[in-house]
């Protein structure tokens, strides 16, 4: 009965404090005299129309909201919208794992997604593992919570890839092959897989260059790691070695080899990068020599081995049929029951095995052919103040 007149007041102070904790992460932010209060913090463009609509609800007009783009110096300051779809929820989580993107870079997530279901489905192609995938993602969604949906598309596309291998559990002569299955060309995937390599590096790129020339890094965005300079320099070369494996130079300046135009531009987006490596050490000249030099070749021998490296590609495609070539043939020295145990453990060891090499290896090209390139990583996530409700 003492209790029942504070109870009221009671109420009202935890009310209060449970909306004022949001603000108490605002110390730099929000500053008060009175009745008269000033608050600045950043708020998603398209919700400034919202945001004013909820102010006039709650505060009838007591107020004034001035809205004004972030000034050059506050760029770094500026929070990165998380993305908001389902579906690409999951891949945004393995983005972050990276970094957060900073305010005016590309969110290499939607990239991100596609990208890496293609070279998932491309090297572990089987229609009936990859269903076994999507599968036990939607069977475990409730434990893999926003995940889930990352082990459907995954799956999805191992089938879609499976189909076009003819591939199901490991079966090469069951399904007809929308395509062809890997083992019968293998030079063919090699040569493909290389071509995706130099579309994927090129892309990141002009992502890098973007990337500089949206916040006004000029001179970043032209001669900077993988800026224009070095994209020109990538580009003779792939087609230099084009006309040197071709065999002959039509189109390149000379009747065969590597051609002049193509040579030219190697050798003048070298200079270019050692000249302005060469502007930019503070050292005595036998060392800044030394670093033009280490430099110049770092640059020559970097793109060449990071295309190389998307051979890999092909190889795991490869190595999926060669594995469930391996499987059935230890199947065939068995038994009736003894083949079909094999077979199940066979695939098993794929599904687990071989299926997490190939996840690795995917995003060892993503974080490493990719984000290396383009994604700084340096934001922060933008968290909205919640205020939290009172009492009921």
């Amino acid at each position: 009965r003492w209790s029942e007149c504070y109870h009221e007041p009671l109420r009202e102070a935890q009310r209060t404090l449970r909306l004022a904790d949001p603000l108490v992460s605002l110390d730099e932010s929000l500053r008060s005299r009175g009745y008269l209060t000033h608050l600045a913090g950043w708020v998603p463009a398209h919700t400034v129309a919202a945001l004013r609509e909820r102010l006039d609800a709650a505060l009838a007009g007591t107020y004034d909201l001035s809205v004004r783009d972030p000034l050059p110096e506050e760029r770094p300051l500026v929070p990165t919208v998380p993305v908001k779809s389902r579906l690409l929820a999951p891949f945004a989580l393995l983005v972050n794992q990276y970094g957060i993107p900073s305010y005016g870079e590309v969110d290499p997530t939607p990239l991100f997604a596609l990208t890496f279901l293609f070279m998932f489905g491309s090297m572990f192609g089987d229609v009936g593992q990859g269903a076994v995938i999507a599968l036990a993602a939607w069977t475990l969604r409730g434990k893999l919570g926003r995940f889930w949906p990352f082990g459907l598309m995954a799956g999805g596309s191992s089938v879609l890839f499976g189909f076009l291998y003819g591939s199901l559990f490991g079966y090469e002569h069951v399904l007809p092959a929308l395509w062809m299955n890997p083992l019968s060309d293998p030079l063919l995937m090699l040569r493909l897989a290389l071509i995706w390599g130099v579309f994927f590096i090129v892309v990141a790129c002009l992502l890098a260059i973007y990337n500089r020339w949206a916040v006004g890094q000029w001179r970043e965005a032209l001669f900077g790691h993988h800026g224009v300079v070095n994209l020109v320099f990538y580009l003779a070369l792939i087609a230099g070695g084009l006309g040197l494996s071709a065999g002959t130079g039509e189109g390149f300046g000379t009747s065969g080899g590597f051609g002049t135009v193509p040579a030219l531009l190697v050798a003048g987006s070298l200079a270019a990068l050692a000249w302005h490596s060469w502007l930019h050490q503070q050292a005595p000249v036998g060392e800044k020599i030394l670093v033009v030099v280490i430099e110049t070749l770092e640059t020559l021998i970097g793109y060449v081995s990071n295309t190389l490296t998307f051979l890999r590609v092909a190889a795991f495609s490869l190595h999926h049929v060669a594995l469930s070539i391996a499987v059935f043939t230890l199947a065939d020295m068995m038994g009736a029951f003894g083949h079909v145990v094999t077979v199940v453990l066979g695939n098993v060891f794929v599904l687990v095995l071989e299926g997490g090499i190939v996840m690795i290896q995917v995003m060892r090209l993503q974080y490493y052919e990719g984000f290396s390139r383009y994604f700084s990583g340096d934001g922060h996530a933008f968290r909205p103040i919640r205020f939290g409700r009172g009492p009921a």
